[in-house]
């Protein structure tokens, strides 16, 4: 027994003194170059080992050891395979800085490739393609052709990602030595790891190659056979290129849906999503019955990913769980306890909760919805408070029934938070717009004022209801007057707005509101820096001098409806096709097609070059020529999306900006109001010009007409 604990004691002493890998990096003493070099010659397999590490450890750290080279490449012919995968090691990180060096050991690598173990061919095809030097190029094309009908399927697995390599490498080479068929002979191998790597490959191949490789029914039944036993990594794959396949028609697709419904309860979460993607790629092809059928078999696979532990992988199904209201409109219409907000979720998950209530809700529900708001309200996370805010307007405008209880629940809200005002009066502005019996103008102007609201959009929403509203409250015209004497000091957006209030109260009440609407066009034109600001106010004053009725001006500035979409979402920029094909994507998280945030194929390292001149981003290759890069928002304004609703476009009109789309007689009348005013032509001249006459750089004070003394169309000449 005291042997025993005798030797027991030795070996955790030794191990206590080893310090593990981290006596490797210690720092280097006089000689170690010569010690290192002797024991890299000797023929003890521990110390050869231990040479190596102590390499590979000075490497690490940065130190110039090339000059081993040569040793090292001699021990690669050993049969140890520790030492051998150290030493592969050390020379694809020497490759990467001396690339001339790499071709000295591709002897070594095609021995191996002969070699009767399955792991030591499996390792050189694998050490070969990561070398990514040209001049070896030339030298693995007999050996990846061998590996791919090699007997041994962990060698064919790692031939189907080498392929992959060539292709990312060099894809004239890739297409030339017949790889792509070499592919497609993998994906079509008995073995689920070989055909999972072949399935990965061919999505990258058909998404960035100049060829796409022609599908046929076969890969469908090929993939599904291997589905089941393939790992959930390999799962992954073959679900992936299963969704970009298409049926040809709906007993194949229902064929497919029913092969890939037991994906849904499987322990990955991945193996679920890729199962919902493609159902959703195919749903199109399957029967209504289908539909609904395989519906209630996401809902429950959803719902499960919701209650998930951890609150990363609930962030990702939230996204999805949005692109899928897109395509499935019914999905958890019923389950919206599930997304209630729990006092310890994270920030990012409230939020998406919240938001999907918002889609979810239903006029039933919607009673129940604001008496859960009503909890959220005495919240202290502020970011969160300004979204539950929001919420709250957009529920209004949503279910017109709850839409009284919404306004007098942001009341109870602005009381309980005073700093929330801003926020407040934005989301009442909104409510306004579809329903102008709720006068929030007056509790706000009355108990809190001007003064308080801060904020840009704030001050501009306040002001619009403003212009609306402003014969309802009992001070209107006063505060209205207030924001006259202060235009100079607020920001352009917020002076436009003032702008147009102003015209819409003189348009109701022209007595009342002519001086101070002559005060504001002579600021504004004569004070104001700003060109838009100086366009807006000389278009109504051209207008007004040039004795334009006042009706006809009241049909052109109100003549306009606004239609509020609460359910608008990142598919706004997308089309159908692409959404579906976005699901278990970034590009769901991010709400963008992937286009937008992802560089071209093959321009990931090139240095954007910044031109002051031109409007595009120009970015330099390392040949020197010059490619266009696009930008995140270009897809988003170019592309038409069959998911859009008509009603969300945007116009910029004398109330701000809406969301809606104007008549016709209101957008006609703006077209020509606006379509050709000169910044360069001096300013009007008016109707009512004294026998003195006035230079064109002075500015006379404008005079509003309040009837109209000639016939003739003055939109004829307005801007003559």
């Amino acid at each position: 027994m005291d042997f025993v604990l005798r030797k027991v004691h030795e070996k955790i002493h030794r191990s206590l003194n080893s310090r593990g890998g981290a006596k490797y990096f210690s720092n280097v003493h006089s000689g170690e170059g010569a010690e290192l070099r002797k024991d890299l010659k000797s023929t003890d397999l521990s110390r050869q080992r231990d040479a190596v590490k102590r390499v590979i450890a000075q490497m690490t750290m940065g130190r110039d050891v090339s000059y081993h080279f040569v040793d090292l490449i001699k021990l690669s012919q050993t049969e140890d395979l520790e030492l051998k995968k150290l030493v592969y090691l050390f020379v694809l990180n020497t490759a990467k800085l001396q690339p001339d060096k790499a071709i000295l050991a591709v002897n070594t690598f095609l021995q191996d490739v002969t070699s009767p173990s399955p792991v030591v061919r499996a390792l050189a095809v694998r050490t070969m393609l990561c070398l990514r030097v040209p001049a070896v190029l030339a030298h693995l094309m007999q050996p990846l052709h061998s590996a791919v009908t090699d007997p041994d399927p962990y060698v064919r697995k790692t031939a189907a990602i080498g392929i992959g390599k060539i292709f990312h490498h060099n894809m004239d080479v890739f297409y030339e030595n017949g790889f792509a068929d070499e592919l497609l002979k993998l994906l079509f191998d008995s073995n689920p790891l070989v055909a999972s790597n072949a399935a990965a490959v061919v999505c990258e191949v058909n998404n960035h190659g100049k060829i796409q490789l022609k599908e046929t029914p076969e890969w469908s039944s090929r993939i599904l056979i291997n589905l089941p036993e393939a790992t959930e990594w390999g799962q992954v794959y073959l679900l992936e290129l299963l969704s970009r396949l298409s049926q040809k028609n709906e007993e194949s697709a229902e064929a497919v849906v029913a092969r890939v419904l037991p994906r849904l309860n499987h322990a990955s979460h991945a193996v679920v999503m890729g199962a919902i993607k493609v159902i959703t790629n195919i749903s199109n092809r399957c029967s209504t019955e289908t539909i609904e059928r395989v519906t209630m078999r996401i809902n429950a696979a959803l719902l499960t990913l919701a209650g998930a532990s951890d609150p990363e992988t609930q962030y990702i199904v939230y996204k999805n769980i949005h692109a899928l209201m897109v395509i499935f409109p019914n999905i958890l219409r019923t389950n919206l306890d599930a997304f209630y907000v729990r006092f310890n979720d994270p920030p990012y998950i409230k939020i998406e909760k919240l938001r999907l209530l918002l889609r979810l809700v239903t006029p039933s529900m919607a009673p129940a919805i604001v008496s859960e708001l009503t909890e959220y309200i005495t919240e202290v996370d502020m970011v969160f408070l300004e979204e539950v805010v929001s919420a709250i307007a957009l529920l209004a405008i949503k279910i017109e029934n709850v839409s009284t209880q919404c306004s007098d629940l942001l009341m109870k809200a602005l009381q309980v938070h005073p700093e929330l005002l801003p926020c407040i009066v934005i989301a009442s502005r909104n409510i306004v717009r579809k329903y102008p019996r709720l006068l929030l103008l007056e509790p706000l102007a009355n108990e809190y004022g001007p003064d308080s609201i801060i904020g840009e959009e704030a001050k501009t929403s306040f002001v619009w209801m403003l212009g609306e509203h402003c014969d309802f409250i009992e001070n209107g015209q006063a505060i209205l007057e207030q924001y006259i004497k202060s235009v100079m000091s607020h920001e352009p957006s917020v002076q436009l707005s003032i702008l147009g209030a102003v015209i819409k109260v003189f348009l109701r009440n022209p007595s009342a509101m002519q001086a101070m609407l002559s005060t504001l066009l002579e600021t504004l034109t004569t004070q104001s820096e700003d060109p838009d600001v100086c366009d807006r106010a000389f278009a109504y004053w051209r207008l007004l001098s040039k004795d334009v009725e006042i009706n006809k001006m009241k049909r052109i500035l109100e003549s306009h409806s606004f239609s509020v979409n609460v359910d608008r979402t990142f598919s706004d920029a997308m089309m159908m096709a692409d959404l579906k094909k976005s699901i278990n994507t970034a590009a769901v998280v991010f709400g963008q097609p992937p286009q937008s945030f992802l560089p071209p194929y093959g321009l990931a390292d090139v240095d954007l070059v910044d031109d002051d001149e031109g409007d595009e981003d120009e970015y330099v290759t390392d040949n020197g020529e010059e490619s266009k890069y696009p930008t995140s928002g270009s897809t988003q304004a170019e592309a038409s999306s069959p998911v859009r609703s008509q009603s969300q476009s945007k116009h910029n009109d004398v109330v701000g900006e809406s969301v809606g789309k104007p008549s016709a007689t209101h957008q006609d009348a703006l077209d020509i109001l606006f379509s050709t005013i000169s910044l360069s032509s001096p300013p009007p001249a008016l109707s009512h010009t004294t026998k003195d006459e006035k230079s064109m750089t002075s500015t006379p004070t404008p005079v509003v007409h309040l009837e109209k003394n000639q016939q003739s169309n003055p939109m004829d000449d307005l801007f003559s």
